[in-house]
């Protein structure tokens, strides 16, 4: 099984990323521009925040091959990094993950890579006349949702995207900015590659020094490269499909409080032109520091996305908080309405912190296979979860932390159920840049098959690991 190894520091550090990145303003997808508010520091200097750790460790698991029955014991080695890393200028970048290569000491599985990453730079300021972005998205799914998340039920997928952006001026508040992207998503087993050709436009105005509207339309045609086999697994005809959107968005960053608010329309038409799905699209992020420690946030939405994108949305990072693969989702070739919601809490004083996240996310298909063997890639999903860490130094460089979180996943189609539980101790222990980590770890899961022939996996797992980081 592929270890949540990246090293358990980061943990409460991820969960406040999610915190700070309600501040932040949403739209930075790999197929969408860059959304900073006209009239918004144009001449700030540059910054940068963050980390950038390099990273190693060993583990060891009583049930490497998560099996309800049969356990097998194994050790697994890591190396890798992890970075949580921001930068404003002439080449701003917004890095966010971790990624490690993984390997099984005594051969359960193969060598592979691990985690999840989305990154995105962007060439140029607003100011100027024109600017390029490059990201990149990297993240696992599961080829069968009820399988245990083992290698061979692990897949990655990787959505590389670039493209230039054109800047129109109007006075000092305005902003007509037009936008074309090229993306590829890849992935590493299921013949479901698409490239996708992005064009729109957005218009920006600023209502203050910390409030803008904005006023944003695209459309996105995705080919799929290998579309006779994703024809075979769909059951029916569809070489790609075209998603339009068009929206209206308002973004405030006061002293305590930030707040972002989009609402609009998004459509999908498979190829052909035979088939249109519509549905209202929307984004809500609200953050506020009700005191000098605490912070607490909610947030919702819904929009037309495919596997490739989500990866950079805000809602693929909760996987990274809670360790990837234990909640990841499935392969699929096709687009999907997904629903999200989460709501949290921050607290963070000298030597205690608190986080309580909770969250809902729910993906809808419209285009479903119709071989009941494939159906197990593409049912209608749902899942709630709740996660909590508490921190607590013990010294200036001694510090120990708890976290526990549950996942409750439901199929819709296939009437099957699983539920995931986590709890981890860990100490840790800082050496100038240098940390080095301890913890001890229990899984579970319980799956059940409903009214349906598909029985999810039931198993439990034990883990001990050691691990060190170096931050550069």
């Amino acid at each position: 099984m592929n270890i949540d190894t990246r090293h358990f520091c980061v943990a409460l550090l991820a969960l406040g990323w999610q915190g700070r990145a309600i501040a932040q303003q949403v739209g930075q997808q790999p197929t969408q521009p860059p959304t900073q508010p006209p009239g918004a520091a144009l001449n700030a200097p540059v910054q940068q925040a963050g980390y950038v750790d390099l990273m190693g460790g060993l583990a060891y698991t009583d049930n490497a091959l998560l099996a309800s029955s049969r356990h097998s014991s194994d050790g697994i080695a890591t190396v890798g990094f992890d970075t949580d890393y921001r930068r404003t200028g002439n080449l701003s970048l917004n890095l966010l993950g971790a990624l490690d290569r993984v390997q099984y000491l005594r051969g359960s599985f193969g060598g592979s890579f691990y985690g999840h990453f989305f990154g995105s730079g962007v060439l140029g300021q607003p100011t100027n006349l024109l600017q390029w972005q490059l990201s990149d998205s990297f993240g696992e799914e599961m080829t069968n949702p009820l399988a245990s998340p083992t290698p061979a039920n692990l897949q990655t997928i990787n959505d590389v995207a670039t493209g230039p952006l054109v800047n129109l001026h109007f006075g000092l508040t305005n902003r007509l900015t037009l936008f074309g992207n090229f993306s590829r998503v890849t992935f590493q087993r299921s013949p479901f590659d698409t490239q996708t050709y992005q064009g729109g436009a957005q218009f920006r105005h600023a209502l203050t020094g910390a409030s803008s509207l904005s006023l944003g339309a695209s459309t996105a045609h995705t080919r799929y490269l290998e579309s006779a086999a994703v024809q075979s697994f769909l059951g029916g005809k569809s070489s790609g499909f075209d998603i339009r959107q068009a929206s209206l968005s308002y973004g405030a960053q006061f002293v305590r409080t930030s707040v972002w608010l989009t609402a609009g329309y998004n459509t999908i038409q498979y190829g052909g032109g035979a088939t249109r799905h519509g549905a209202p699209l929307f984004e809500v992020r609200l953050s506020r520091q009700i005191s000098p420690f605490s912070t607490v946030y909610v947030g919702g939405g819904q929009i037309y996305t495919t596997n490739g994108s989500a990866l950079g949305s805000p809602g693929a990072q909760i996987g990274l908080q809670t360790g990837g693969a234990q909640n990841a989702g499935y392969a699929v070739p096709q687009p999907f309405n997904q629903r999200s919601a989460d709501a949290g809490w921050l607290f963070q004083r000298a030597r205690t912190s608190v986080s309580l996240t909770g969250t809902y996310q729910e993906d809808i298909f419209n285009q479903t296979s119709l071989t009941q063997v494939s159906s197990t890639g593409n049912s209608n999903h749902r899942d709630e979860g709740v996660s909590l860490s508490l921190g607590r130094k013990l010294r200036p460089t001694l510090a120990v932390q708890l976290s526990a979180n549950g996942y409750w996943v439901r199929y819709g189609r296939l009437h099957a159920q699983t539920r995931r539980e986590t709890f981890r101790l860990s100490f840790s222990k800082r050496f100038a840049r240098t940390m080095i980590w301890f913890y001890i770890e229990r899984r579970h899961q319980s799956g059940s098959p409903g009214s349906s022939s598909f029985l999810a996996s039931s198993y439990n797992d034990d883990r001990v690991g050691l691990c060190v980081t170096y931050d550069l």
